[in-house]
Parts: C-alpha cells; sequence; structure tokens
C-alpha cells in the first residue's frame, strides 16, 4: 500500500446533479461520519468552516434535521468550545456558533423534532456553554523567551497582514498588537494621530467597491473529474488519476444545500 493510499482521506462519492440542483444521496448524519466533520472541525485549519457550516444548518433549522444529526451538531459544538477555550482560539466565532445553536432552539420549539425533554436539555446544554464562555478570561502571555508576534521580521508580518481575507481579523489583529508598530510597516512619515483608521477603511471599500471573500485553513471541495466530496488539505483517491486535477470549492451555505432537508 502506497503513503497516499494510507493517508487519512475522508471523502464521499453519492452525488447526484449539477450546479445549485447538486445533491447528496445519503443522510445527513452518514455524511457527517463519513467526512468525518467532527474531527476537522477541532482542527486549527478546518475550525472556521465547520462553523460557518454548523451556523448555516442550525439557521435552516434544527425541526429539519434527525435526531440523530442533532446529537452529533451538538456533541460536535461542545467539543469546538472546549478546543477553543484551551487553544486561546477562534472564541469570537465559537460564540457566534453558540448564539446561533440557542437561536435556532428557541425558534423551532413549536415545530421540534424529538420530545420536548430532549429539546431542553439541548437548550440547557447551550446555555451552560455560553455560560462558560462568558466566565472565561484570556490570560496576557507570560514572558517565556520565545518570539512574539511582533519580533517577527517586518517582511514576515507585513506578508501575514497582507494575507488577511476578513477585515475583521485587520481590526482584531489592530486590538492584539500594538497598533504603532504594525502601521509603521506602511510607512514611518504616515502621520494618523487624528484620523481612525475603521473609519478610512469602510470608506475606501465603499468609494472602490471592494468585496471580500472568505477564505478557509481547510474546506470541503468538490472533485470535477470523479465527484467526490472531499477535504482539500487531505486530499483524495480520484477515480479518474490520469486526468488533470481539477476541483471545485463549496462554501459551507452551499454544503447545506446539498442536503435534501
Amino acid at each position: 500500500m502506497s503513503a497516499d493510499e494510507d493517508k487519512w482521506q475522508p471523502c464521499i462519492h453519492q452525488i447526484q446533479g449539477t450546479g445549485k440542483e447538486r445533491r447528496i444521496t445519503i443522510s445527513l448524519s452518514e455524511t457527517l461520519q463519513k467526512l468525518e466533520v467532527e474531527k476537522v472541525a477541532l482542527s486549527i485549519s478546518g475550525f472556521r468552516y465547520c462553523s460557518d457550516f454548523y451556523r448555516s444548518l442550525l439557521t435552516v433549522g434544527l425541526n429539519k434535521i434527525s435526531g440523530t444529526s442533532q446529537k452529533q451538531v451538538f456533541i460536535a459544538i461542545e467539543k469546538m468550545l472546549f478546543e477553543a477555550l484551551s487553544s486561546e482560539t477562534n472564541l469570537i466565532c465559537v460564540r457566534k456558533l453558540l448564539r446561533t445553536a440557542l437561536s435556532s432552539l428557541e425558534k423551532g420549539e413549536g415545530n421540534r423534532i424529538g420530545s420536548k425533554r430532549l429539546w431542553n436539555k439541548h437548550k440547557e446544554t447551550v446555555s451552560n456553554l455560553l455560560c462558560r464562555l462568558d466566565m472565561y478570561e484570556i490570560k496576557s502571555r507570560e514572558e517565556d523567551g520565545k518570539p512574539m508576534f511582533l519580533d517577527l521580521p517586518k517582511e514576515c508580518i507585513y506578508n501575514i497582514i497582507a494575507k488577511l481575507s476578513n477585515p475583521k481579523d485587520i481590526l482584531n489583529l489592530g486590538q492584539a498588537c500594538s497598533y504603532l508598530n504594525v502601521a509603521s510597516l506602511l510607512t514611518d512619515d504616515l502621520d494618523y494621530s487624528d484620523t481612525n483608521w475603521t473609519h478610512m477603511f469602510h470608506l475606501c471599500k465603499r468609494q472602490f467597491k471592494l468585496t471580500f471573500t472568505e477564505v478557509y485553513g481547510d474546506e470541503v471541495v468538490l472533485c470535477d473529474n470523479c465527484r467526490k466530496l472531499y477535504w482539500r488539505i487531505q486530499g483524495h483517491q480520484c477515480f479518474n488519476p490520469d486526468m488533470t486535477p481539477s476541483k471545485s470549492s463549496i462554501t459551507p451555505e452551499q454544503f447545506v444545500t446539498m442536503f435534501k432537508l
């Protein structure tokens, strides 16, 4: 067995239709298992994609998915919170996910799937997770002799900033780091003492009609040759290995619409 064949590569091939009519022919529960979404959700590369997928799924409505799938979703959300707290990353992301889950539970209570007791248990679980997140305080990193972000070469920091696709990430960076040091990378002669750079950013965005596409570390993609769904980083064993590799990105929202909900 080759190294590629022995590699962890979760995928599914039960796909029918094309474009907006593309549908997954197996259940949501089976898809979550085969693609190992819960496992990918706990990785630094797949966390945000899976979070947005779960949020989109919850927005469609919990009353449209089976009890088994509901259980899978809430178990995954709980694990994602613990991972976020442990790594002190993606806290804003997981907060949005929990709030969406609570909102979905409240809106869908009238035509819920499952007993009222089970529904209330889900609500209690999500509420407790939100309370736990609210009580959590990020501790400042103690001096450990290891390099800090602003200790990196200026060229390296500039490349990192240039790759940020979400405007909110840029604002968060400004809050987390010394804004003066980061701004000085752009020009040492810039007088920003009386400038609201957040307002300036949004002004330029409107003026030049800029749009921003969400960029994920890992994401579900569709092989254009063999029509398998798989994780971009993990890859897959294509049924047509002699053809030129080609794949299409599947957004979290598109992923949800592929199910018969």
